[in-house]
């Protein structure tokens, strides 16, 4: 059966360059070398995702420079403006994607602190520095930051999640 794919917002076109139709792009630096290694990119347009093919990438000492094939003015160019840039999910290598898709999913999972019961993940949340999971214990939430360095073992079969939590780190919350 056909599944249509996933696609991921990982830029923004931001405005049109130059001459040649280049395009100053933002791109989420977790995801430049996806990015920089694909032959195209998509974007949504009139609902539906529309292959581009590059011609190339250029960074400059202020920003990058992308040039589309078949794009070779500015007023073409101006068409794109403000886009955002996607690849399909399958075209997309970085390890901070997929560890920030997996964390998200670890909503109802059982928190262990080595091998006594935390409690139940009750809700995943997204924070500049470090992701956080709300955890129900004994009655009241408990938020636990999901560094990596901390999470001694996923069991994905049994949605228990093992971790080695600094000592006191469950009392800060009381």
């Amino acid at each position: 059966m056909y599944q249509s794919p996933v696609y991921i917002a990982i830029g923004q076109i931001l405005k049109p360059t130059g001459t040649k139709g280049e395009v100053k792009i933002d791109v989420d630096e977790d995801f430049w070398d996806d990015i920089s290694s694909s032959p195209h990119f998509f974007l949504k347009l009139g609902g539906s995702y529309v292959p581009f093919f590059i011609e190339y990438l250029k960074e400059t000492h202020q920003s990058t420079l992308l040039k589309i094939i078949e794009v070779d003015s500015p007023e073409e160019a101006l068409k794109y403006n403000l886009k955002e840039i996607y690849l399909r999910e399958h075209e997309v290598q970085s390890p901070e994607y997929y560890s920030s898709r997996r964390k998200n999913g670890w909503e109802g999972w059982t928190v262990f602190n080595g091998s006594q019961i935390v409690g139940t993940i009750t809700e995943i949340q997204s924070h500049p520095q470090q992701w956080i999971a709300m955890v129900e214990c004994e009655g009241r939430d408990v938020m636990i930051p999901l560094v990596d360095d901390w999470i001694f073992e996923v069991i994905d079969d049994q949605y228990k999640l093992v971790m080695n939590l600094p000592e006191g780190l469950l009392d800060i919350n009381t």
